[in-house]
């Protein structure tokens, strides 16, 4: 890596040789041999690639006007919470236009190979989409609309951008009244409960919760996954319900994810959570999952950015399998699936990808394994092997 830092111009030259199409095979072979050093530049080479087709870089630009559009697109539009995952490459933005450039040639030269797979449909990404579902069981249809101010039973619910915020007015003649937020496949949407607690609510989930909280404890109910920054409350405790199992906290951050035909599993990020089933108990703290399994409660150390991606617009994968991706984009996008081997099921991956990107994009970044292809009918999916 030394040796491309020190010769920056011969960088450049090789980037414009390579997205012209006339890059040797021993300069590509040299680039591969980079990609396939680490993980770090494995995630980089995909989550730029696509930057750099959707900028609409070709061949016919020059040296200066190449480097100086990239390196601004790298450096200029990353938020200031995911920028410890570039602080180790900061004056390394030769290879990253690099890795951008060898993924577009990789891309010419698979492109007649590309065109095998069928698209006659129109998968969009998910978006700010769910349902409220009142005490009285009025339904209230929320979307990408602007602030406005629901009436939710006896209280006032603001809608904020695409967060529900409720207040603690009205406490009395809202006591032991309850509200649903419901997301489709293809939806999320955060709330602002009435003791200041955030919740993020993934794609298919269900969050039931008091429009005003008890003296003495907070209790919500959860299906599917949420993230939630608990606001503390010095001897008032959080609990999240999820089916028989209990997540006790004080003020913290966490994902808890319970999907239907899947074991329960809560990701600690900040702070400390309790978590209670069957008769057993078990303490988390921070960069710690446990896994409520048949025999008991698994607890492993993580990297949680892998459990939270999905909140900051991101799915991340570090060797999952192609089912349980699937099983994610099939929920975010609202399609329909079919691998059609066991071997295709179980194949790993590792990959970071923008969850608000067309379906198709997502799909062109998984293939580059050169082992899987997609074909796409309407909202269905079939997965095929190369």
């Amino acid at each position: 890596m030394d040796n491309f830092k020190d010769n920056e111009t011969d960088i450049q030259h090789l980037i414009i040789s390579s997205l012209e199409g006339t890059a040797s095979e021993e300069e590509l072979l040299v680039l591969q041999k980079w990609l396939e050093e680490s993980e770090q530049h494995f995630l980089l080479f995909h989550a730029y690639r696509q930057d750099w087709i959707q900028a609409g870089c070709v061949q016919r630009y020059q040296t200066e006007e190449a480097w100086k559009k990239v390196e601004h697109r790298l450096f200029h539009r990353m938020s200031v919470k995911h920028l410890f995952l570039w602080t180790r490459i900061a004056g390394y933005a030769a290879l990253v236009v690099l890795m951008i450039a060898v993924g577009y040639v990789f891309m010419r030269r698979d492109q007649d190979k590309d065109q095998a797979y069928v698209v006659e449909g129109n998968i969009e990404p998910g978006g700010k989409k769910a349902i409220l579902v009142l005490g009285s069981d009025e339904k209230v249809v929320l979307g990408d609309e602007a602030e406005e101010t629901l009436l939710a039973g006896n209280t006032t619910v603001k809608k904020e951008g695409n967060t529900l915020v409720y207040g603690e007015k009205h406490a009395k003649e809202t006591a032991g009244e309850y509200n649903r937020l419901i997301t489709p496949r293809g939806g999320e949407y955060a709330v602002v409960l009435a003791d200041g607690t955030k919740v993020w609510l993934n794609a298919e989930s269900e969050l039931h919760y008091p429009v005003h909280f008890p003296e003495h404890e907070r209790e919500v109910h959860l299906k599917g996954e949420a993230y939630f920054s608990v606001s503390k409350q010095a001897g008032k405790p959080f609990v999240v319900c999820v089916g028989d199992s209990r997540i006790t906290v004080l003020g913290t951050e966490f994902n808890v994810r319970n999907y239907q035909d899947e074991v329960v599993a809560t990701t600690l990020v900040k702070g400390a959570v309790r978590i209670h089933d069957a008769g057993r108990e078990c303490d988390l703290t921070p960069g710690q999952q446990a896994v409520i399994e048949a025999d008991g409660i698994r607890v492993r150390e993580v990297d949680t950015d892998l459990y939270t991606a999905w909140k900051d617009g991101y799915f991340i994968y570090r060797e999952k399998t192609l089912e349980d991706i699937m099983k994610e984009l099939s929920r975010w996008y609202d399609f329909t699936y079919d691998c059609q081997s066991e071997e295709l099921r179980q194949m790993t991956l590792t990959a970071k990808l923008r969850k608000f990107d067309r379906v198709e994009d997502i799909f062109d970044i998984l293939k580059r394994t050169g082992r899987l292809d997609f074909a796409i009918q309407g909202k269905n999916v079939t997965v095929v092997a190369k």
